[in-house]
């Protein structure tokens, strides 16, 4: 943040435009994410130090915005409340440059790979790769921890300057169990070696190295590590094997953000759907706290930095109001400036993403399935590659006389549905070979002769429709759901029976609705969800 910036308390004593009634709803939502069961308005009034008239209306405030649900045991966050946090990770090119890079590390090590970065005295998770392993930390991206605790803060903290690392130590003297001068000599120790370990000391059990990530200056920008159970990994493989790929790995993510041309990539994407809105406003809705997320939501790929009068185009307010709404979100800590120009902080990770850990793909799915099966009047499905076969996850009905018995975790052979063709031709050739020498999976006597011709062209289209290959009556039409980065994710398809549709419609009608939602599907489909 700024360092003129007054502090929030400071603001909200002095500063007429100060907006109390926002930090108190964002006080609201971190008592959400920092509970895992349902909140009462009794809860919620009890944890912020509010009254219960005012968190009703908080807690009304955030579902109407689609931030939160009511259900029999009370209010509790929903998907759409992942949006804020995107706010950081869409406008910050660091985790979609290192994520690439930190695939590769698990590859290679089949250990967890992460990219953090520092604000004030915690350390944020932006990017991480967890490796298929039965025992690993419980971190998702947007955890934080205390940056001294890590391998990865030690690193960070060692680039600040030195009156900003002697204030962090200082605070640390009022910490139980906390030696500032050991961490210093850790910090220390990261400066001169280029990185640092830390055993077992914020998770017992678990070992981790990290080095530093620096832009063109040098200066250092975040932190790559590898976390291991210390069962399986020895602290002189760490250094021996570790350390050389981390930094190799944070030379091509230097790269991937500076590259020679001088223009760093982006990816350009649609933009995000907004959360479901009730079609009624609710008059108690409060209409600061509306505001005040709308500028966190306002970041993405297209708009990392913006200044008031871009703020204010974005959320069609006036330039006082947007003025009013960005003066208090950067006190609290949520937005830093840099020249005349606003972007958000590892702060935001905090209002919400604490969700992403217990979501699944099903979960995220649910609203956008129904309302694609009552459009379509149709089953739509989302599956994945699960061996030879699709899985699949997540599946919603139109209402219908006749019934596919198909729910998730059902699993069919790939090639003979319109979603596992998808995900089939983008697969190695070597890959394939498997699909024609399996087992009760005889292609040359089943409708499937010419499968390398049917993947080939699935593969140059993009999308596949089968007709009663799986089932008799069946058919169905399948598109890829692509994450930010344009990796395929899952596939999802509608099916109907071939009496209530006519040949024709699945691509002249249901094709084009399967591709718009699977636009809207790219931010829902993020880094650590439950597939």
């Amino acid at each position: 943040m700024n360092a003129s910036m007054p502090a929030a308390a400071e603001l909200a004593a002095t500063d007429p435009d100060y907006v109390d009634s926002l930090e108190r709803g964002l006080s609201v939502l971190r008592a959400f994410s920092a509970q895992e069961q349902a909140l009462s308005v009794a809860d919620l009034a009890s944890l912020v130090g509010i009254t219960r008239t005012a968190a009703r209306r908080f807690a009304l405030t955030l579902e109407y915005l689609g931030y939160a649900g009511l259900s029999a045991e009370g209010y509790r966050l929903a998907p759409g409340v992942l949006a804020i946090g995107d706010a950081y990770l869409r406008s910050n090119p660091l985790p979609d440059a290192a994520y690439p890079h930190l695939e590769e590390l698990v590859r290679e090590v089949g250990e967890t790979a992460s990219l953090t970065v520092l604000h004030k005295r915690r350390v944020y998770y932006a990017a991480r790769v967890a490796a298929d392993r039965i025992v690993t930390a419980n971190i998702t991206v947007g955890t934080s921890v205390a940056a001294h605790s890590t391998a990865t803060g030690r690193v960070l903290l060692g680039g600040l300057a030195p009156g900003e690392l002697e204030e962090y130590l200082s605070s640390m003297k009022q910490e139980p169990g906390v030696d500032p001068g050991y961490v210093r000599e850790r910090i220390e120790e990261a400066r001169q070696r280029g990185w640092t370990m830390a055993d077992q000391e914020l998770t017992p059990g678990i070992r981790s190295v990290a080095v530093p990530l620096h832009d063109p200056e040098g200066r250092i920008l975040a932190a790559l590590n590898i976390a291991a159970h210390a069962t399986r990994v020895d602290a002189q493989v760490l250094e021996s094997d570790f350390v050389p790929l981390l930094q190799a790995a944070a030379q091509r993510t230097t790269a991937a953000l500076w590259p020679a041309s001088g223009a760093s990539p982006r990816s350009v994407l649609a933009p995000p759907a907004a959360p479901g809105r009730a079609e009624v406003r609710p008059s108690d809705v409060i209409q600061s706290v509306e505001r005040g997320l709308c500028i966190l939501t306002a970041f993405d790929e297209s708009h990392p930095a913006m200044n008031l009068a871009q703020l204010s185009e974005r959320c069609r307010l006036p330039r006082s109001a947007a003025r009013r709404f960005v003066l208090t979100l950067a006190s609290l800590g949520y937005l830093e400036q840099q020249g005349r120009s606003y972007t958000p902080t590892p702060l935001v990770l905090e209002l919400g993403y604490s969700l992403l850990s217990g979501l699944s793909l099903a979960d995220v799915a649910k609203s956008r399935l129904e309302a694609l099966a009552r459009r379509l009047g149709a089953s739509v499905s989302i599956g994945v590659l699960d061996g030879l076969d699709v899985r699949y996850v997540a599946r919603a009905s139109a209402p219908s006389p006749l019934i596919v018995n198909i729910r998730p975790g059902t699993r069919v052979p790939a090639e003979r549905t319109a979603m596992g063709q998808v995900l089939l031709s983008l697969l190695p050739a070597d890959a394939l070979k498997g699909v024609r020498h399996s087992a009760g999976r005889d292609t040359a006597t089943s409708g499937l002769e010419d499968l390398d011709d049917t993947l080939a062209a699935v593969r140059e289209q993009g999308w596949s429709y089968v007709d009663q290959l799986l089932e008799a009556g069946i058919r169905a039409v399948a598109v890829p759901l692509r994450n930010r980065r344009g990796e395929v994710v899952a596939a999802m398809s509608a099916s109907v029976h071939e009496a209530t549709t006519p040949d024709r419609d699945m691509t002249t009608n249901f094709l084009p609705a399967l591709r718009d939602v699977a636009n809207e599907f790219v931010t829902d489909l993020r880094d650590g969800l439950s597939i």
